[in-house]
């Protein structure tokens, strides 16, 4: 009975370390769950130089919102591809867009082609602005890109493609979007994935240290991808630990033990 009780008990103690271990080799460190980090105890740096945000340009392919206002609604409605859906909401604007082709030019109504390549949004309102002053005056062009996006894949509560509506948009308001980071996304090592010139580069980012805030990443480029790894933590992490099955073998086991021992 005696060699009994000592087997319960050595079981018991064993398990309990199994977890703890577990459980302490699950545990993510403080300081790499806080972003922007003072890492070193000089930089008293309180106010940072953002990196002016990059000037994104029409290219071919890009698909783009233009609406023309003007006091005489009915010569801008001649304009407005979405005027005849003006009663229906929930309007999809990839339908009514312009797409650019491939030599960088959209074709208007009345006025024909204009080439946009290679111009800012603002630039582009110029000189559709100047393409219609013959037709309408007085007008207001809106000019958006329509269907930019950025892809957020990895440790994000909600990862996927997420479709931006201001030329730029920074890394946290990236990631604000898609839920956050989770407790195990490594925020030391996360990648952008970024084509320039038909090529595709790859970008270490570092989120925990504050000079990101003045980095040529800070804001994200449309099309860009964000790939966050998992830290090593996850892998042996006490969410995936199969405590409940171990829990329900030890008590299966003491309970068969303390049965014999009745005997």
């Amino acid at each position: 009975m005696k060699n009994i009780s000592g087997l319960i008990n050595y079981i018991l103690v064993f398990v309990l370390v199994i977890i703890i271990i577990t459980a302490f080799s699950s545990c993510v460190p403080h300081e790499k769950l806080i972003y922007v980090q003072q890492k070193q105890k000089n930089d008293t740096i309180q106010t940072f130089v953002l990196k002016s945000r990059p000037k994104n340009t029409i290219q071919p392919f890009d698909n783009l919102y233009i609406k023309i206002i003007s006091p005489d609604a009915a010569t801008s409605n001649m304009f407005n591809s979405e005027s005849q859906n003006s009663q229906v909401q929930n309007v999809n604007y990839n339908m009514i867009s312009y797409t650019v082709n491939d030599s960088g030019f959209i074709s208007f109504p009345y006025v024909g082609e204009i080439k946009l390549k290679d111009l800012t949004i603002l630039q582009a309102k110029d000189t559709i602005q100047s393409a219609l002053s013959k037709y309408i005056s007085n007008s207001t062009i809106i000019v958006k890109f329509v269907g930019k996006s950025v892809t957020l894949v990895g440790e994000f509560n909600r990862q996927g493609e997420y479709v931006i509506y201001d030329d730029n948009v920074n890394i946290f308001t990236a990631i604000s979007m898609a839920g956050g980071l989770t407790d195990f996304g490594d925020r030391e090592n996360i990648t952008i994935v970024r084509e320039n010139s038909g090529t595709a580069q790859y970008y270490k980012v570092d989120m925990t240290d504050r000079n990101l805030l003045k980095s040529n990443f800070y804001y994200l480029k449309p099309e860009d991808i964000v790939i966050v790894p998992p830290l090593k933590q996850k892998s042996f992490g006490f969410a995936s630990f199969p405590y409940a099955i171990i829990l329900t073998s030890v008590t299966t086991l003491i309970a068969l033990l303390t049965f014999i021992n009745t005997f």
